[in-house]
């Protein structure tokens, strides 16, 4: 599950619009967004099995480069982009591992929802149409060394309501979204994670500035 993490965690008018005005679209939908928190229901869909795995828990953002995933079910673990590292703490394993952030997730779809605005630089975006009142955006990375092959946005109204990440070999990892709100007052403690005593830690934890 880690590496989805770490190529992740998030436009709609007209089909026939250019690829300028696509990508101006999608902004209206998500470049208000300095916030968000919601809860989330993750299949990660692999074609040797016929029934996908499942895990559901929340995720917090705060623009431009702050989020927070925290897995519930079936297992208890932890992501913390804190602006400067990206932390991951497995509960089973006792394991913590920390990397720097700079430039981990520049072409990851984690700029969906914490940098919407970065987005026409490394995607190239094309609105599909509705499908059961679901409006859709296919994205193309730019960034040929991108492990995803496109990334598909729906959204039900103004809303996020699922998004879909397809890589290179054929496994499809859905993600949908309850209880979103945009905006909402996060507190800082939030984007702040200290390794658990006793856990084993893997990186450097020592801060460069």
């Amino acid at each position: 599950m880690t590496m989805y993490i770490y190529r992740i965690f998030l436009l709609l008018f007209l089909s026939c619009l250019s690829f300028t005005t696509l990508a101006a679209s999608l902004n209206d939908y998500l470049g208000h967004i300095k916030s968000m928190t919601a809860v989330f229901e993750q299949y990660v869909f692999i074609e040797s099995t016929q029934e996908p795995e499942e895990s559901t828990g929340t995720i917090y953002v705060l623009s431009p480069d702050k989020f927070r995933l925290d897995y519930n079910k079936p297992y208890k673990q932890v992501y913390v982009a804190d602006g400067e590292r990206l932390w991951s703490y497995d509960e089973d394993l006792e394991q913590v591992t920390v990397k720097k952030q700079e430039g981990l997730l520049a072409n990851s779809p984690a700029i969906i929802l914490g940098n919407p605005s970065e987005l026409s630089k490394a995607y190239v975006i094309q609105w599909q149409g509705k499908k059961k009142n679901i409006g859709w955006f296919y994205l193309t990375p730019k960034n040929a060394d991108s492990q995803f092959d496109h990334v598909r946005l729906g959204f039900t109204g103004k809303n996020l309501y699922v998004m879909e990440l397809y890589d290179s070999f054929g496994q499809r990892t859905r993600l949908r979204f309850s209880e979103l709100q945009y905006n909402p007052e996060i507190s800082p403690a939030t984007f702040t994670f200290t390794p658990p005593e006793g856990v084993d830690v893997i990186g450097d934890v020592t801060n460069d500035n």
